[in-house]
């Protein structure tokens, strides 16, 4: 299939008001990157909240902790690979109930 006729078939999907034609499996590598890009950048600002001063009502701020610092290091890439999992476990489940609906849709179809 060519890009024009891959295009059209998308757009014919995507304003289809009857709902025949599914675009949730067409488009979920493109959710799940940008998912992935989230779940980067969350964790990124993560790691750059290590080095945010820290505030109290009764002191005057204090620097970012040793300590702190590495704690962050530390789960950053955990919080990046569970974030990941869950991105993909969740739009797994999603691509799992769109095949339900076309493998049930052919079953309903059968002669």
């Amino acid at each position: 299939m060519d890009q024009s006729a891959a295009a059209k078939g998308f757009l014919s999907a995507l304003y289809d008001l009857s709902f025949h034609a599914f675009i949730t499996p067409k488009i979920i590598q493109v959710v799940y990157a940008l998912a992935l890009v989230g779940v980067a950048m969350g964790s990124l600002a993560y790691l750059g909240s290590a080095f945010v001063p820290v505030y109290s009502f009764f002191g005057p701020p204090e620097g970012p902790s040793f300590g702190g610092i590495v704690l962050h290091v530390i789960l950053t890439p955990i919080i990046f690979v569970l974030g990941s999992i869950a991105a993909r476990i969740y739009l797994e489940f999603i691509v799992a109930v769109f095949r339900i609906a076309e493998n049930t849709e052919g079953l309903r179809n059968r002669p």
